[in-house]
């Protein structure tokens, strides 16, 4: 075959070119640490390699889910702490409010604290994290959680749910405590409520220390003249009757404020056991009781079907006619029986707390685990992917002197003919 200096030329031309190629190739593998800069080099390791990359990736994306879900339940620990710090104060002066030596003044220095620990109950319960979102509020984070309604009172807008973020493939880390949850039901001895129920309870009982009372007793000789009051819907009731026969508990089913009927039927039948009768005053309605021989007549703890915590102007009341006249209210208006509450709400705070260490904990050891998956994959990566500099570095300074000595080969070729340089 005949060989022209054409040919020639175009021959070391493309030949110089497969050399740069492979120059450029070797250098961007020294500057990138990689063996694979495309898969058409080694495509099953390139599969292999992308793959470890792609987990890499996921990996990345559940660390930073961690570290998020972290932020967020350090922020709720910080919260639910104050609010526990908070409930410690109230449990304070409610215990300093049932002691005798209480004055007046107190009282009202008392009310003013337990407005401002209020306030900041709320404030708490309404949380934000650093991009604004409703840390207490269950899924619904893009609103306030905790407001106040026309009455006065602290209404949940929330929902039953808690955000959670994923830690792997199969795992979801919850970022918070439900709010309605931890602020909203809180057991106590005479039900469920919430904390900020509570707190107002407390409040009222303060505000009423003085002019409310949880029993009622007779002068010698004079009886009691009673009027109860309520509401137009049916409750059943009941209260300790004391007289010189004897104490009996009495139940009045379905009574109606204002009507005295039933209450009467349920002390005579009673009348045996205590001693004391009733009867309607024709000119007043109101309940009269007395004894064969004037003795004392006592009432005492007063509960009424559906009233469980004290309110600032008590509904449901039994008043005598006495100078000052005297006012029963429920026992859970009362000041002693708001330590029970604020009791048991601090306990539910407590208790949330350690539900968010729990996860907490939880998500560290989860972030332990992702660590130790992504150094073994990294691993595996540079493994695989890593370029041997070593080896690299020596075909490339073979391939430099290569190209040298091939452009001065082929510049003194092209000085001549291909057959001048054939002699």
């Amino acid at each position: 075959m005949s060989v022209s200096t054409k040919i020639f030329s175009d021959q070391m031309t493309t030949r110089f070119s497969q050399i740069n190629e492979e120059i450029q190739l070797r250098q961007t593998k020294i500057s990138t640490g990689r063996d694979i800069t495309e898969a058409s080099e080694q495509p099953i390791k390139a599969v292999k390699l992308s793959a470890l990359e792609q987990s890499l990736t996921q990996l990345g994306g559940f660390q930073r889910n961690v570290g998020t879900a972290q932020q967020s339940l350090s922020l709720s620990d910080t919260a639910l702490a104050s609010a526990d710090d908070v409930l410690a104060q109230l449990r304070e002066r409610a215990i300093a409010a049932n002691t005798v030596t209480v004055s007046d003044d107190d009282i009202a220095a008392f009310r003013i604290e337990v407005s401002q620990m209020r306030e900041a109950l709320v404030g708490l319960a309404n949380t934000r994290t650093s991009d604004g979102q409703a840390l207490f509020g269950g899924y619904s984070t893009d609103i306030v959680p905790f407001v106040q309604d026309a009455a006065g009172r602290v209404q949940y807008q929330g929902d039953g749910g808690t955000q959670t973020l994923a830690a792997s493939e199969t795992m979801r880390l919850p970022t918070s405590v439900n709010g309605g949850e931890v602020f909203m039901q809180v057991k106590t001895d005479d039900g469920i409520f919430s904390i900020f129920d509570i707190v107002d309870s407390f409040d009222a009982a303060l505000a009423n220390r003085t002019s409310m009372t949880d029993s009622l007793s007779s002068e010698a000789q004079t009886g009691l003249s009673l009027s109860f009051s309520g509401d137009r819907v049916p409750r059943d009731l009941s209260f300790t009757l004391s007289g010189p026969e004897g104490s009996v508990t009495i139940l009045a089913h379905e009574v109606v404020g204002g009507s005295h009927e039933r209450l009467l039927l349920e002390i005579n039948e009673q009348s045996v056991n205590t001693g004391v009768t009733a009867t309607i005053n024709s000119d007043t309605g109101r309940l009269d009781l007395s004894t064969e021989d004037g003795e004392t007549i006592e009432l005492s703890g007063l509960q009424v079907e559906g009233v469980s915590l004290a309110s600032h102007m008590p509904q449901f009341t039994m008043t005598t006619d006495g100078k000052p006249p005297k006012t029963m209210v429920p026992e859970v208006q009362m000041l002693d029986r708001q330590l029970e509450k604020i009791v048991k709400a601090g306990e539910k705070m407590a208790l949330s707390r350690t539900a968010v260490g729990a996860r907490m904990q939880r998500a560290e050891a989860q972030e332990e685990v992702l660590q130790t998956r992504s150094v073994a994959i990294e691993t595996d990566v540079s493994e695989l992917g890593a370029a041997d500099l070593e080896k690299i570095i020596t075909e490339l300074q073979t391939l430099l002197v290569t190209r040298d000595a091939t452009r001065q080969a082929y510049s003194r070729i092209v000085q001549g003919s291909l057959f001048d340089f054939l002699k």
